[in-house]
């Protein structure tokens, strides 16, 4: 088929039917394609709120920030199970060393699951928003405000969790930090408000 010709019918798909064409474009990695059907659509003109790209940012930031902590969540809670079955069922001096690993990971993932909490609160400090305004009405917060309270007494201090991370082979590792993390969070919003700008 000739994709010339059917590109000139491409300004008649409706969104229902544009926007199904763009995602498997976009999957089967023909940019060229995404883009000829994006650029074909119809435009719309808005009048938007000063404010918008940085609302657009803080809200797909709060989402991204909260299926990560999900993600780290269920990484500690995983973990710590598995730990805690190697310990009682210790056979060995191989299952004693599994255990240890197991909690090492828990340990490990309880430091993350902190230092992105912590820096999800550093984040909405320096932009004067209360931290939970945009995370209280999500299904998921209740589990993930008991999870973080599980996991902080367990979470390693930065230096011990380097100390984890260059034993797991990697010399020059260095566990990430609040600061780090929280800078991350800022330039991912001033990527979407300049995307909007």
């Amino acid at each position: 088929m000739n994709t010339r010709a059917l590109a000139k019918l491409y300004g008649l798909l409706t969104p229902w039917e544009r926007l199904p064409l763009i995602v498997a474009a976009v999957e089967r990695g023909d940019d060229a394609e995404a883009d000829r059907l994006s650029r074909s659509a119809p435009r719309m003109h808005l009048a938007l709120p000063d404010y918008h790209g940085l609302g657009d940012g803080l809200l797909l930031l709060s989402l991204f920030h909260v299926i990560g902590q999900l993600e780290l969540g269920l990484q500690y809670w995983h973990t710590s199970v598995l730990a805690a079955q190697w310990e009682e069922f210790v056979d060995d001096e191989e299952d004693k060393a599994r255990a240890e690993r197991m909690w090492d990971c828990t340990h490990l993932a309880a430091y993350r699951l902190c230092v992105e909490a912590d820096a999800w609160k550093r984040l909405c400090a320096d932009l004067q928003i209360d931290p939970e305004a945009l995370l209280r009405d999500l299904p998921c917060y209740d589990t993930l405000r008991r999870t973080e309270e599980a996991a902080r007494p367990l979470a390693w201090a930065p230096e011990e969790a380097t100390a984890q991370l260059r034993r797991l082979g990697a010399a020059d590792a260095e566990a990430p930090t609040v600061e780090q993390a929280a800078r991350a969070m800022r330039a991912f919003i001033d990527g979407r408000v300049a995307w909007w700008g």
